[in-house]
């Protein structure tokens, strides 16, 4: 075999790779999209209906979705969240991200660090509404705030659910026979909801 056949089955060979882990990235995880669009829209509900905390809570677990969505639209809804329900500390952990962001323009710059500098001059950066539970994990146990989306003694996850955007900490959860997301029991019965809130697939209740 010459050099240059050589040189061309090694260049099929990593174009093919990397099509292929391209595809196994989208067939691992394609809902990423539909989720980050449903949280976003889910908290600006909430925070429409006057209920600021959980709006926080679903606007929170947006900061999982920067590859998926615009990290200033993330952090803006954040920071208006968190500012609303009077969590100062997530607010100004927003604003830091946001102040962060390279592709800022000079003008969004000011604009943001002045929001934060009248923010700040008239509240401490600490949450003043939050309540603490103690992680579910078998091991753990140990506490954590409310609006946790992980924990930072075990490192355990929590799965959202996508009835209200809210982290799982229960074991009373519904696991969509479609799309297999999860949703709070309580949730679902709180907000009436005959389907997935994420997928629309009919839920089936146990008998």
């Amino acid at each position: 075999m010459c050099i240059r056949d050589r040189y061309m089955g090694t260049l099929d060979t990593l174009i093919t790779s990397d099509i292929n882990s391209s595809a196994d990235k989208m067939l691992n995880n394609p809902w990423r999209g539909a989720e980050a669009w449903h949280f976003y829209i889910l908290a600006h509900k909430h925070l429409y209906n006057g209920d600021f905390k959980t709006g926080l809570k679903a606007a929170l677990r947006l900061a999982e979705y920067e590859l998926e969505m615009e990290p200033k639209r993330v952090y803006t809804l954040i920071a208006l969240a968190a500012y609303l329900n009077g969590s100062f500390r997530e607010c100004s952990r927003a604003f830091v991200k946001l102040e962060s962001i390279q592709s800022l323009t000079p003008e969004e710059r000011e604009r943001f660090e002045s929001l934060a500098v009248a923010i700040f001059s008239k509240h401490e950066p600490r949450d003043t509404r939050v309540e603490e539970i103690n992680c579910p994990s078998k091991n753990c146990g140990k506490p954590i705030s409310e609006f946790a989306t992980n924990c930072k003694h075990c490192g355990a996850n929590y799965q959202p659910c996508v009835a209200s955007g809210k982290s799982i900490f229960l074991k009373e959860y519904y696991t969509c026979k479609a799309c297999k997301h999860k949703s709070l029991e309580r949730e679902l019965l709180q907000y009436k909801l005959n389907f997935c809130a994420l997928c629309h697939h009919p839920i089936e209740r146990r008998l």
